[in-house]
């Protein structure tokens, strides 16, 4: 609507353009027309000896002509101008608008190219090439890099924040300097017009709800499969039903109907439903009797590849699956350290937490607002202005919101807590 507004000014302001251009055209032809070529004697019809009006017409007629067409003047600015002065800000507003998004279509070319290979397409997440090496130096290992979705970041970290990620990259991972001031190839307003498309593809709170449930119900179910890895298909659903009542059956049911090839879309949807049901309950059932097991999986949740969990930072090897390498090359036992939960990679060990946060409350305040620059947190902490520790609570930046609920974050202080 605003730009619509601006729109509208612009083409009335091109209309008047039109009618003033088209009257100075009507009078240069007029005036063409009447210095038509001279006939006869020039002082009959050279314009400057010709008599001019009388003084009676000149005091009457021609002057109360020139009064008025200067009052309709004055009165088409008096009302042009307060109206111009009242269409302002929403032409301002409209152009600010119309240039945030010329910004972010350019950044989300620019993203398309530099960040879509590792961060996916539409931020949702992806991979990144890694070479693991020693404290020499030296190769250890090729890794494929679990490269957090940017579809929330502007819940968790500020757009400064996310600028300064942009131009000093992230040590100790595949992201580089983009900005010029960190080395990198990008101006300041290339890495703008990235920030630009960052907010724009921003999911809502509701849809973040919903990838940190969808997390939380995979890491159920391939917990219960890593436990039984070799056991049939009867003595898992059994696995299942002993997780909780009914859950075996309804996936088995929902095996077998996606596997029929005449299954309607309608039967699909509801045994995933179903499924879905049993899971969010058995959660629900979890979070109040089992609060320390809920925030090991909020933990360690795999939704939106990893940018809800907090292992990717203070679990090394977490982004990049240490365990999984070391269980298939056993020859790397002793170069690669398996991952220990909150034994510290990016963001420091939690092992022992308690002794930097003397209370549940003061830790979970800190993992809800996170990191402020160059303020103190905890006992002894002081966080540096580079979006180190992002927060997840509520309106822990400027957009609405948040990644994590309260009772949420309060699971994890609590899983974080017995870490040992």
């Amino acid at each position: 609507m605003i730009i619509l507004a601006a729109s509208t000014q612009r083409t009335t302001g091109l209309v008047i353009a039109v009618v003033v251009a088209a009257g100075f055209a009507i009078y240069v032809l007029f005036n063409l027309k009447q210095g038509r070529k001279e006939i006869g004697a020039e002082i009959e019809l050279a314009p400057n000896r010709k008599p001019y009006y009388d003084d009676e017409t000149l005091e009457t007629k021609r002057l109360d002509m020139a009064l008025a067409g200067g009052v309709a003047m004055l009165i088409i600015v008096a009302l042009s101008l307060p109206l111009y002065w009242l269409g302002e800000p929403g032409r301002q507003k409209g152009f600010d608008e119309f240039t945030e998004t010329v910004f972010a279509s350019r950044g989300g070319e620019a993203y398309e190219e530099l960040c879509a290979q590792c961060h996916g397409a539409g931020g949702v997440g992806g991979q990144a090439a890694y070479t693991v090496l020693d404290d020499q130096g030296r190769y250890i290992e090729s890794v494929n890099w679990t490269a957090p979705a940017l579809n929330n970041i502007l819940y968790r970290f500020s757009i400064n924040e996310v600028t300064h990620i942009l131009n000093y990259g992230r040590p100790q991972s595949p992201m580089p300097a983009w900005g010029a001031p960190g080395g990198g190839p990008l101006t300041s307003q290339q890495l703008e017009t990235i920030v630009e498309y960052l907010i724009v593809i921003q999911l809502t709170p509701e849809q973040m709800e919903e990838e940190v449930q969808a997390g939380l119900r995979e890491s159920v179910l391939t917990e219960v499969r890593d436990q039984s890895p070799e056991v049939s298909d009867r003595e898992l659903q059994d696995a299942y039903n002993l997780l909780f009542s009914g859950l075996g059956d309804a996936l088995t049911e929902q095996t077998t109907i996606q596997q029929d090839a005449e299954a309607e879309v309608e039967d699909i949807e509801e045994a995933k439903t179903k499924v879905m049901d049993l899971l969010d309950d058995y959660l629900i059932e979890l979070a109040a009797m089992n609060a320390q097991k809920y925030g090991e999986y909020l933990f360690n949740n795999p939704a939106g590849a990893g940018s809800y969990a907090c292992a990717r930072c203070h679990t090394a090897g977490s982004s990049w699956n240490a365990n999984e390498i070391l269980e298939s090359s056993p020859s790397l036992e002793g170069l690669i350290d398996p991952e220990i939960p909150g034994s510290g990679g990016f963001g420091p060990s939690l092992i022992g937490v308690e002794s930097q946060f003397t209370s549940a409350f003061s830790q979970s305040q800190f993992i809800s607002v996170g990191c402020e620059a160059n303020l103190q947190y905890g006992m002894n902490g002081v966080c540096e202005p580079s979006g180190q520790m992002p927060g997840f609570g509520h309106n822990a930046t400027d957009l609405e919101g948040s990644m994590l609920s309260p009772e949420q974050i309060d699971a994890i202080v609590e899983y974080e807590r017995a870490l040992r």
